[in-house]
């Protein structure tokens, strides 16, 4: 069967000499993981398509005999451009790609995940804002059924709420506060870590890579 539908790469791996496999979040089957045949290839198509992070209008063929859709076609919405020329930015983009890849099981749809990465991805390409990856894995774990709202550190008490409902673009009014942003990526980080059974990637490299940075260690 042939679909098409919307969708965010959350992660990509190479696979035998020239494919690549994607994780990729679709607006209308949830997660799925796509195999993208020969794109490794100096000429090969799609590899745009097939980026961490990039959205796009995916063509996909969808078998029942086989755990992986293959990708066939689509066309590219956008790769956000800016956020990739910030190190912090790309680092927090692949931390919400990281979050919704670990915590949805693959074939369940989520229209409102969806749209709510999108909309993140967006403010950080657009209105980047250090808020954005607390407040996208606050409102995550709302939407999985593994709310945080009751649980808010004392560092954070006054930002939890609009942490909870303000939409990504507007959190570039909300002034910064180090210590509150923080305490609530450490809460989400301890959670997440619990059910995903350890911790995600993009919050331990945070860790070593501020460690690393603090040290003065070239980087």
């Amino acid at each position: 069967m042939i679909v098409n539908t919307g969708g965010v790469v959350l992660s990509r791996r190479s696979h035998r000499e020239y494919d690549r496999l994607c994780t990729i979040y679709t607006e209308q089957f949830g997660k799925i993981p796509v195999r993208f045949i020969g794109v490794n290839r100096p000429r090969g198509k799609m590899k745009a398509l097939s980026e961490p992070g990039v959205w796009g209008e995916y063509r996909l063929h969808l078998s029942p005999r086989s755990e992986y859709a293959k990708g066939v076609g689509g066309r590219l919405v956008t790769s956000f451009p800016s956020l990739r020329n910030s190190l912090n930015s790309t680092f927090d983009a692949l931390a919400c790609c990281e979050m919704l890849e670990r915590l949805t099981p693959d074939h369940q749809p989520g229209p409102e995940k969806y749209k709510l990465l999108c909309t993140t991805l967006a403010a950080l390409d657009e209105t980047p804002s250090r808020w954005l990856v607390a407040s996208f894995g606050l409102r995550l774990a709302d939407r999985l059924g593994l709310s945080l709202r009751e649980r808010a550190p004392a560092a954070a008490r006054a930002v939890w709420h609009t942490l909870h409902e303000a939409e990504p673009g507007s959190l570039a009014s909300l002034p910064y506060d180090e210590n509150a942003d923080e305490s609530a990526r450490r809460l989400l980080d301890e959670h997440f870590g619990a059910h995903a059974g350890r911790r995600l990637r993009a919050f331990e490299f945070r860790e070593n890579w501020s460690k690393t940075v603090d040290q003065g260690v070239p980087a």
